[in-house]
């Protein structure tokens, strides 16, 4: 199975989208904060630590093959923007060496990289990487996602919090509002399909107005005050009511809107988005789930234990640092007069122990607060400040902590960062295993597939000669009523009509052995002029694009038959075959071969029966 690369922001796709994305492809995730601590993710996603900035960030490409890469900008979904041409760049390098052919860019119009200069010197002779075709897609306002700090996480803590909504704008502006869900079925069309553009594109989503996302707001949050940047403004400046609010008391946000004027088309409109969802309801469910969250959050043993779990670590790095200062202090003093500790310094091994046990910082605080408690006791016994400074063989026991406490601690970080590196390579080392084994897997269910092709290769060639014999002595009339049930079953579709064209070639009517089970009786060439060209220079149409009304599959026939009036003249008739809907298995180029190769034969078969019918009169 190909393998779906997302870098960058990845905390954007939600376990949701990552579920819905794992059912086709692979999903590795390579980021800084990639690892979430879901416990929970789907088994085909994978995570990588590592950012395009690493030196190791190649590895990720070399643990399998990766059909597309995912690229999440910074400022995606309200965060900070910032260059992002450094880090592309890079990816487009190893997108470039390991035969990736796509790359697409989520971000925001924000966004201060000019992709637009990225891209050209990608198609200029001088860039490495002009074989990866590259797809800047610019987001609207988003919902459903899985960013902890994305903008309506943020809105929605503004709300909880009681602060006054600033929203950038005027009730006017327009809006688009882009579920995750829907661009997650994007991505994977624009990843999958045969046909890709590239350049900079608008993802937008439904469309609307300001005003209806502070009336969706209002109507969770009806006492939430929200207001607008330009009406606020106005009023200032005509001395009205309308003051500064301090940022404690106020929230102020921008909401996305896209520069069409600066890109190169709508990506909705070139693939087809579903069916958008109630925007209000999900704006709403996302709210309650925030709420509810943030109830949870509020336990104190949830917060207790919240703070174990991210800093527990160091607390008890710290309470091992005081318990065994306090037990060296007291071993030192005890021990101070006796013979057999004469020769043994338990403050030094203190300082090695905590260096050994908790890394360079532990090592060095272990060694500063011995160095402290040696000052005291200098101190004690009538050494002032000036004489330990300007002595230098007092220096000794000082250099001896502190070079004790930072050797120990570099031991100590050194093994630890081999450890890890050791993990690393057998994570590699897995990751590849696993890459060999699906390609195991793959090769194996594809060697049962031609198996079970070529054991099936006779059936196959029964059902063609069956239906050239169902289709054979017969009128074309005939022909045609035996067609739509032969195509029907060898197509496995029933949505499969015959439409006779007039001779202007305008208007095309519905059979009537096809009047059953059918949305409309006729065809024009108006109606769908992509079909009519093409099903004219004698290619099958295929709806790529997936227009309203136009069917997906549509050949043309054309054959001569004798007029009764003059039976030495003959008139070419034409047909119009057509596939009216195809699940998504058959919209695969075998289905559509399959599909030209009936027509032919559909053809043949009443050239044939238009031939004896000449030959019989």
């Amino acid at each position: 199975m190909d393998k779906i690369l997302i870098c960058g922001k990845t905390s954007l796709f939600s376990r949701e989208a990552l579920q819905y994305i794992s059912e086709a492809h692979d999903v590795f995730l390579a980021g800084k904060r990639a690892d979430r601590g879901d416990g929970d993710l789907p088994a085909n996603v994978r995570v990588f630590p590592l950012s395009p900035a690493d030196s190791d960030f190649q590895k990720v490409f070399e643990a399998g093959r990766i059909r597309a890469v995912w690229y999440v900008s910074g400022c995606a979904d309200g965060g900070r923007p910032v260059q992002e041409d450094m880090h592309l760049a890079q990816v487009l390098r190893l997108c470039a060496r390991y035969r990736v052919p796509r790359c697409i860019v989520l971000t925001e119009s924000t966004d201060p990289t000019d992709y637009r200069q990225l891209h050209g010197e990608s198609s200029s002779a001088q860039g490495d990487w002009s074989s990866v075709e590259t797809a800047v897609c610019r987001l609207p306002l988003l919902t459903g996602t899985g960013t902890p700090r994305g903008r309506l996480m943020r809105i929605f803590s503004a709300l909880q919090a009681g602060k006054t909504l600033i929203l950038e704008g005027e009730p006017g502006m327009e809006l688009s509002v882009l579920p995750m869900q829907e661009l997650t079925a994007m991505l994977l069309r624009m990843t999958d399909e045969t046909w890709f553009r590239e350049g900079i594109y608008a993802a937008d989503g439904s469309g609307g107005r300001l005003e209806d996302l502070r009336e969706v707001l209002l109507s969770i949050r009806p006492d939430a005050l929200i207001e607008y940047s330009e009406t606020r403004g106005k009023n200032r400046g005509a001395g009205g009511k309308g003051r500064k609010l301090p940022s404690r008391t106020a929230a102020r946000f921008r909401i996305p809107v896209c520069d069409r004027e600066n890109c190169d088309g709508n990506l909705g409109e070139m693939y087809r988005l579903p069916v958008s969802i109630d925007r209000a309801r999900e704006i709403s469910v996302q709210y309650q789930q925030f709420v509810e969250s943030g109830a949870r959050a509020k336990t104190p043993m949830e917060k207790l234990s919240g703070f174990l779990r991210e800093s527990g670590k160091w607390i008890g790095a710290v309470l091992d640092l005081v318990i065994m200062f306090l037990i060296a202090e007291y071993l030192g003093r005890i021990t101070s007069d006796s013979v057999y500790f004469k020769i043994v310094d338990v403050r030094l091994l203190f300082v090695v122990l905590m260096g050994m046990m908790h890394g360079l910082a532990i090592g060095f605080a272990a060694a500063a607060m011995e160095c402290v408690m040696l000052v005291i006791r200098y101190s004690g016994i009538g050494i002032s400040g000036l004489l330990l400074f300007y002595n230098v063989e007092n220096w000794i026991p000082f250099v001896y902590y502190l070079t004790a406490g930072v050797i120990s601690g570099y031991t100590h970080q050194k093994n630890r960062q081999e450890i890890r590196s050791v993990r690393a390579e057998n994570a590699l080392i897995r990751n590849k295993y696993l890459y060999l084994l699906d390609a195991y897997q793959e090769s194996v269910d594809d060697r049962r597939e031609l198996r079970t092709q070529i054991l099936s290769e006779e059936e196959s060639y029964a059902k063609v000669f069956d239906a050239v014999r169902g289709m054979s002595r017969r009128t074309p009339e005939a022909v045609s009523v035996e067609a739509v049930r032969i195509l029907r079953n060898l197509l496995d579709n029933e949505t499969v009509f015959i439409y006779e064209m007039d001779p202007d070639g305008k208007r095309a009517q519905l059979l009537s052995c096809c009047r059953e089970n059918t949305t409309r009786r006729s065809l024009t060439a108006q109606y769908c002029p992509e079909m009519t060209e093409v099903i004219r220079a004698g290619k099958t149409w295929k709806n790529e694009r997936f227009l309203d009304g136009a069917p997906m599959y549509a050949y043309r026939v054309q054959y001569d038959r004798a007029l009764q009036q003059n039976r030495g003249d003959s008139r070419t008739i034409t047909l119009v075959v057509t596939v009216e809907k195809a699940s998504m298995d058959q919209l695969s180029l075998w289905y559509m071969n399959h599909f030209t190769i009936l027509c032919e034969l559909f053809r043949d078969a009443l050239e044939h029966a238009a031939l004896r019918e000449r030959v019989q009169v």
